[in-house]
C-alpha cells in the first residue's frame, strides 16, 4: 500500500469547464486553423472534445507523445467527421497547449 501512495504522491488532478472552453474555442472559428471544408461547428466541437479528453487522461505527458493514440481516438470515436487528423491535429494541439501549465524550473 505504501508504494502506492507512493506513486500517486505526485498525481495531479485535471478540471476542465468544458462549457467555457468550447466557448472560447468558438470566439476563434474564424481563424485558420478552424477553417476546414466541410466542416459544421458540431464536427469542430467533437474535435476538442477529443482533444480534451486526452488532455485530462494524459495530461503528464507531451502532445507528440500522444499523437499517434489520438489520431487514432479520433478515428474511432468521431469515424464520420470531415476533420481528418491533417486538420484536427493543430486544433487538439491547440487545446493542449492552451491547458498545459507553463513549464517551471525545479529548485
Amino acid at each position: 500500500m505504501a508504494s502506492l501512495h507512493h506513486r500517486n504522491a505526485h498525481a495531479t488532478a485535471q478540471i476542465v469547464d468544458i462549457d467555457a472552453e468550447l466557448a472560447y474555442w468558438k470566439t476563434r472559428l474564424n481563424e485558420d486553423t478552424f477553417q476546414v471544408v466541410g466542416a459544421t461547428v458540431g464536427d469542430l466541437e467533437q474535435c476538442l472534445k477529443v482533444g480534451y479528453d486526452a488532455y485530462l487522461l494524459h495530461h503528464q505527458r507531451e502532445f507528440d507523445e500522444i499523437a499517434p493514440a489520438l489520431r487514432d481516438r479520433l478515428q474511432r470515436y468521431c469515424p464520420d467527421t470531415p476533420i481528418g487528423w491533417y486538420r484536427a491535429q493543430p486544433i487538439m494541439r491547440a487545446v493542449w497547449q492552451r491547458l498545459k501549465p507553463a513549464t517551471v524550473g525545479h529548485v
